[in-house]
């Protein structure tokens, strides 16, 4: 398939995407998306969700959402001119005068551009097939608790978040929407202690390899992906709650210092997990709350949490790091980087948390941030340290640093016009809006002076903070 608009002076990218059912040919200027060949729905997994009997709206709810990953993932930004992209969709679905609603669709296309900072245009036409599903046992409920769904990437703040729930709420049993790809470093533990009160439950997407490439790496509809999962959950199991485990910095910091020009951040913010919550009662019928019990918390400060309750069992075998294998493999084994925003944030919140650095199952590639340069951090001789590693390590370097100076009083008008955007969507007063998030950002600070003040004065990081004053 090839790119159906092209970049002119004045213009984001463009393209327009036909989702379809079997193959064939689409009119000049469009991408035909076939349904099972360029992305796929697995009926088998889907059918794990179906407590009771899969709605058609979710049926096509699940397709929609598959339909604008593909799309998202596809279309390249051009971040050097602009963040925005313009993205036109055709998809078939049963229920077409609910999604052609007037309310439905702006609300559906509004969610879709706080999320990604794109455009995005719907359109809707005929679905002829549905996805196959069977219909699964009902949810054993211990004493008629209701399910707690948490969509879990399996890191340190999922498994955290996941152990902290079960020991504040031990009748409720946890429902987890993951990826299904990485190690699974909780399950030794929640064997041990939940046996069956905890349920994971894997993404049904999937993309195969049809000779088509992904040329965006941004993928901020993963977020869609894992929300619209997480509701589906709720919904059919009989739960309304849907907790998100991210810690403040991971919630509110994308959002309160973006990068560059970057469409601000909100994939684990409140604003829209609130829309999301919306959006979703309107297609699905019942009510969901969607929940943040760790936003005012550093992630230092929920692993402590974990440390005084005793829950920290297989904490090293989580993964932080967002670069991927191909970067990030030694003689054949996937190491985490070391000095992106996870992994550095991460590294910082081990040390707040007293837990030891040198117990990581996946070592870091850059090890030793004490060294004077990235280069002299590296533990490999096989790999140079390129230009593009050095500017990841810059945006980790920055994005914590960038975060830490938002605890400065010259920045209180900033801080407290976002606090008052925090608060409308919170539902809660300006004034302790404005005094929770001013502590999360002292403690944040706090925290990566003590980190960098461990690192020495010769570490590169402690140059790159002396040369910003």
């Amino acid at each position: 398939m090839n790119a159906a608009g092209k970049l002119a002076a004045d213009q984001a990218p463009y393209a327009r995407f036909v989702v379809a059912e079997t193959s064939g040919r689409s009119r000049a200027g469009t991408i035909r998306c076939v349904i099972n060949k360029h992305f796929a729905i697995d009926a088998g997994v889907l059918s794990a969700y179906c407590f009771r009997e899969l709605p058609r709206r979710a049926d096509d709810l699940v397709l929609i959402t598959a339909s604008v990953a593909f799309a998202d993932r596809t279309v390249a930004r051009q971040a050097s001119f602009t963040w925005r992209r313009e993205l036109d969709l055709s998809i078939p679905v049963h229920d077409v005068d609910f999604w052609t609603r007037p309310e439905v669709l702006a609300s559906l296309q509004d969610l879709l551009a706080l999320l990604t900072g794109d455009a995005w245009t719907l359109d809707f036409n005929r679905r002829r097939t549905t996805i196959a599903t069977e219909l699964q046992d009902p949810l054993p409920l211990m004493h008629g608790e209701e399910p707690v769904v948490m969509p879990f990437s399996d890191g340190l703040d999922s498994l955290a978040g996941a152990r902290l729930i079960a020991s504040q709420e031990p009748e409720a049993p946890l429902i987890l929407v993951t990826a299904g790809q990485r190690s699974d470093a909780d399950r030794e533990w929640r064997e041990r202690y939940l046996n069956a009160r905890r349920y994971r439950l894997v993404l049904p997407f999937r993309f195969p390899q049809s000779g088509h490439r992904f040329r965006e790496s941004s993928y901020r509809t993963r977020a869609l992906v894992y929300g619209v999962m997480g509701g589906i959950a709720a919904h059919l199991s009989g739960g309304t709650r849907v907790v998100y485990a991210e810690s403040g910095q991971g919630a509110l910091g994308p959002w309160l210092v973006p990068v560059g020009n970057e469409a601000p951040d909100v994939r684990m913010h409140p604003l829209f997990t609130q829309r999301l919550g919306k959006f979703l009662e309107a297609v699905l019928g019942s009510s969901l709350r969607f929940e943040h019990p760790n936003l005012w918390n550093t992630k230092g400060e929920t692993l402590r949490a974990l440390v005084d309750r005793g829950l920290t069992e297989n904490w090293n075998k989580t993964r932080s790091c967002a670069r991927d294998a191909r970067h990030m493999s030694v003689d054949g084994k996937h190491m985490q980087c070391g000095v992106c925003p996870g992994c550095l944030l991460r590294r910082q919140s081990l040390l707040a948390a007293g837990l030891d650095e040198a117990l990581e199952s996946s070592p870091y590639f850059w090890k030793d941030l004490s060294a004077h340069s990235l280069a002299a951090a590296s533990r490999s001789k096989h790999r140079a340290t390129t230009v593009d590693d050095e500017r990841q390590a810059v945006c980790g370097f920055l994005s914590l640093t960038q975060l830490a100076d938002l605890a400065d009083p010259r920045a209180r008008p900033e801080v407290a016009e976002l606090a008052n955007q925090l608060a409308v969507t919170l539902g809660a007063s300006e004034s302790r809006v404005m005094a929770n998030l001013q502590r999360l950002l002292n403690s944040h600070k706090a925290e990566w002076m003590s980190f960098l003040g461990r690192l020495g004065p010769s570490s590169f990081l402690s140059k790159w903070k002396s040369e910003r004053q």
